[in-house]
Order: C-alpha cells, then structure tokens, then sequence
C-alpha cells in the first residue's frame, strides 16, 4: 500500500472533511472489490484512505452498486439521487464518476450546498459550454475542481518529466501516442462518447503536461466499421506554442489495448505504455573511415535502464493532493482548466473533419458539441 502523506501534529487536530461519492460504478467503487491490487483504484477506496477524510455518503442510480459500496466501505447514507446527498449530508468533498454528460449538474448542486473541493472524472463534459460553466462556477465560489488525468499524478509519466527536464533526451522534439481498444470492445458504446472523449483525452493531456499549450489541430474522426453513433477511427496531428509537434493514434478498432506515449528528444527517447517504460540515449559512434570527410558525426540510440521509483496509486495521490489544497490554498496538478484544454482538443478533432480535415485554431470560438455538428452535417 502506499504511503500517505504524514499529518503533521498541528494538522492532526484540523477538522475532518466529509466525503460523498457520486457514481459507485466502476471507477468509483467496483474495480476495487473485483481487482486484486494492493493499491486502490477507485474514487471510494482512495478515501478510505485518508485519515483527514471520512467517506460518510454515496449516491448512484443502481441499488445493487449502492448496495455493494455500502457494505465494502461501511457507508449507511444510500441515496438514489444525488440532490438529495447533497441536500442532507452537509459535504466538504464530492468526487463524481458519472457519465460525462451529467458532471455540470452534480458540479453546480454540490458548489450551491456548500462543498469546498471536487475531484471529477474525465472528460470534464461533453460540451465545452458545460465545461466552461463548471470552472467558473466553481471559481466564483472559491470551491476547488480536480479532474481526474489519472496519468499526471502516475509515477510512471512523472519520472520521464523529471527525465525530461533534467536533460537526459536533450530538447523534446516531437510527440506520438497510441490510444486503441482502451473500452471494454465489444459491449461498450455511447451516443456521446467515443474513443476520442473516453480514452484519447488522457493522451491529449499527457501531450499538454509534455509539449504545453496546444495552438492548432488537424484531425480526423470516422466511422469506419463499428455501429456506434461515434467515431471508431481518429488521427491527429497537433502544433504546440513551443513548436513541438504531436501525433495520435485513435481507434476501437482493435481487440487488445494499448496506451502508449513516445517523447523523441534530440538526444534520445522516452517511450511509456501501460506495460513498460524504456528509455534510449544517444551515443557517438567512431568516424567512418570510407567517408571522404571524416568531420561529420554519427550517432545511434542506445537503451538504458528506466530509473527505479516508487510506487503509488494514482486515484489516492489525487485525493491526498486534494485534501492538502484545501488546507494551503494550493491548485490541484489537473484542474478544472487542464480539464476544459483536453476536451477543447477532443473537439477540435471533430470541427477539423467537420471541415474537411482543415487545420483548427485553439482556442474554439464554438463552445457547441462538434460530434454533434459533425453529425449533423452527415460527415461522421
């Protein structure tokens, strides 16, 4: 199990902070009493956790998952609605793992009841109005917002940032990911959600904390084989303020899974997947004696051991951040703005096929749903 941060002994008599879970399905609480992992990853079993925190309250639309959180965690305040949760259960922190096109509402509920800090699953929303609105309703409250880009708080992705910046692969250059067959194939499906909202948004963050603000999107977003009303195919070429270029891979195309990122710096190569991490520097090799110059120089990559680094859980490292931003006043690794960024990039995708497969300017000046634009052109 991993370490949780320590409390200090002026922190140990601050008050505990009230918990409710929006959402007990998979993300929330299920993975947990399935997956046989030593380290917790769902929002109810990072809570669990804490000892600032205790999680008094859940609410979800299914009694059987109701049901099953309450006997795992010991939770006896059940609600079929979360308004009701809200309403009764004066909350210091909810953390919502709902379906996407339900975080504005729960956001604006729990910001009107009082509650100070909520950890929201991705994509923030489907719409970027809907977005919008949540950031500035929770900034116009004080209330913090922390979405869940798992990755950035994964030991995995902060070791190569450490990597990065310390020089070990020179200047980052470019940028390639590959995000394929991340849902559960076949019996998934959304009207809204496809493999560009469900699983390439956390690539496009990653493509954000590594290559910074993106300017402008070339994409594409088809419907080549799959029934679904949402693309099952996508590609997309990114231009980044720093000048580094990224590249993406989406599809539902595939049985297996794959999350993969590759940093290709001058000096050498970071590469992250789901499985392993690898790393390559450059090295010079001796001149070639049938060059007629002799003066130009060679160099060829050669592996090196990935740094060792401790293990965490991500769900839990975001939790505990969140609890100490509401003690200092600090911002959350992935907020409600990093949460809007990734969403605007999903969107830009689809305005650029909508387009012909244009090249799009960040930021959007449509804050509308582009699926639905683009389906409504008939160009999905």
């Amino acid at each position: 199990m991993p370490a949780i941060r320590e409390l200090s002994d002026e922190s140990a008599v601050l008050r505990q902070y009230r918990a409710g879970l929006v959402g007990c399905g998979r993300v929330g609480a299920l993975w947990d009493l399935e997956a046989d992992s030593p380290m917790p990853l769902t929002h109810a079993g990072a809570l669990s956790l804490l000892p600032q925190v205790s999680l008094v309250a859940g609410a979800s639309r299914g009694w059987p998952h109701l049901e099953a959180f309450g006997r795992r965690w010991g939770v006896h305040a059940l609600y079929d609605d979360y308004r009701q949760m809200l309403a009764r259960e004066r909350l210091d922190i909810v953390t919502i793992a709902t379906h996407p096109g339900l975080h504005r509402d729960i956001v604006e509920h729990a910001v009107r009841e009082g509650v100070r800090a909520i950890f929201c699953e991705k994509p923030l929303a489907l719409v970027l109005e809907d977005a919008d609105a949540m950031v500035a309703v929770c900034r116009s409250a004080g209330c913090l917002l922390s979405v869940n880009h798992s990755r950035r708080w994964h030991p995995d992705y902060q070791k190569a940032r450490e990597l990065l910046q310390a020089g070990m692969i020179g200047e980052l250059i470019s940028m390639s990911g590959f995000c394929q067959g991340c849902k559960p194939h076949p019996s998934w499906q959304s009207e809204e959600e496809g493999p560009l909202l469900h699983d390439a948004v956390h690539l496009f963050d990653l493509f954000r904390i590594f290559g910074g603000h993106a300017t402008a999107v070339i994409g594409t977003a088809r419907r080549r084989r799959l029934p679904y009303p949402v693309e099952d195919d996508s590609q997309v070429i990114f231009e980044f303020a720093s000048g580094i270029a990224a590249v993406a891979q989406v599809n539902e195309l595939t049985r297996y899974a794959r999350f993969e990122l590759e940093l290709q710096g001058a000096d050498g190569l970071i590469r992250l997947s789901d499985a392993e991490q690898r790393l390559w520097t450059s090295v010079r090799l001796p001149a070639l004696r049938n060059e007629p110059d002799p003066t130009p120089e060679w160099w060829k990559l050669e592996p090196v051991a990935f740094p060792e680094y401790r293990p965490a859980s991500p769900m839990l490292e975001a939790v505990t951040e969140l609890v100490a931003c509401l003690e200092t006043g600090g911002k959350p690794s992935s907020s409600g703005e990093d949460g809007v960024a990734s969403l605007e990039m999903c969107m830009a995708a689809y305005e650029s096929q909508a387009r012909g497969n244009a090249r799009v300017s960040l930021p959007l000046l449509d804050r509308r749903s582009q699926l639905e634009i683009l389906r409504a052109a008939g160009k999905l």
